[in-house]
C-alpha cells in the first residue's frame, strides 16, 4: 500500500507553515535549520509535518490514494513525538525501530510530496522545464533516449519523465544519481524498470497526477501499484 500526500507551499501559508515548526522535535528543527534557503527549508518542513501527521493514520480508509493537504490545522491534530527519524550509512531516511513503515519525501519548486508504505518507497518530483538538449544522451540509456525522441513535440516532458521515474527508484535504493541513471530502463507502457544489461525486472512504478506542470513517480521493488 502507498499514499501520497501533497502540500503547496506559496506566499499564503508560509509564514504559518514555519510557525509549525515547534511541533517538531529538537532534532528535526535543528536538521531543519542547516539548509541556506528560506525556500528549501519550509518544502522540507512541510514534508516532515506530513510525516509527523499521517505516518500513523495513512492507513485510514478517509485517505485515498493521493491526498491534497489544504488545511494546515492538520498539522496540529497529532505530533507523533514517539515515532523518529534515522539515516542509514548511504543517508536514507528510516522510520526508527519499524519494519511496517516507509516514507520518502519529495519537492520541486513550490510542491512538497510525501509517499508513505508499508514497504520501501520512492518518490519523486519534477517541474517540466526547459533541458539542455546533450543530458539524456549523457546519463540515460539508449532505450530511455530512443522514448524521449520518438515524439518532438513530447521531448521536454519525456525526459523530465524518464529523469522522474529514474530518481524515484534511486530514492528508493537510497543510492540516488549513483545508481547510475543508464543501468536502467523504463517501460511506462507496463510501469516496470529493467536492468541494462541482464533485463532483469528491478522494480514498478507509479505516475501520479498533481499538476499539470509538474511529473511525478513512485517506485518500488516488489509491490505493484
Amino acid at each position: 500500500m502507498v499514499k501520497i500526500f501533497v502540500f503547496k507551499v506559496d506566499s499564503k501559508n508560509e509564514g504559518i507553515l514555519v510557525d509549525k515548526m515547534s511541533l517538531l522535535s529538537l532534532k528535526e528543527r535543528e536538521k531543519l535549520s542547516k539548509y541556506k534557503y528560506d525556500k528549501d527549508r519550509n518544502l522540507s518542513l512541510a514534508g516532515r509535518l506530513m510525516f509527523f501527521c499521517f505516518a500513523e493514520r495513512f492507513k485510514d480508509e478517509k485517505y485515498g490514494e493521493v491526498n491534497f493537504v489544504n488545511d494546515l490545522d492538520e498539522f496540529c491534530k497529532e505530533n507523533l513525538s514517539d515515532l523518529e527519524i534515522v539515516y542509514g550509512e548511504i543517508g536514507k531516511g528510516e522510520v526508527k525501530d519499524r519494519d511496517d513503515l516507509f516514507f520518502n519525501i519529495s519537492h520541486s519548486k513550490e510542491y512538497c510530496v510525501l509517499a508513505l508504505s508499508d514497504e520501501e518507497v520512492g518518490v519523486d518530483i519534477q517541474e517540466i522545464k526547459d533541458i539542455r538538449a546533450d543530458i539524456a544522451g549523457r546519463f540515460f540509456e539508449k532505450r530511455d533516449n530512443d522514448y524521449i525522441d520518438s515524439e518532438e513535440d513530447k521531448k521536454r516532458e519525456r525526459f523530465i519523465e524518464v529523469w522522474c521515474a529514474k530518481e524515484s527508484y534511486a530514492k528508493l535504493t537510497g543510492k540516488g544519481i549513483g545508481e547510475g541513471f543508464s543501468t536502467f530502463y523504463e517501460n511506462f507502457d507496463k510501469m516496470e524498470l529493467f536492468d541494462s544489461k541482464s533485463n532483469e525486472l528491478k522494480g514498478y512504478l507509479k505516475r501520479y497526477e498533481i499538476d499539470p506542470d509538474y511529473v511525478c513517480f513512485a517506485a518500488s521493488r516488489n509491490q505493484r501499484f
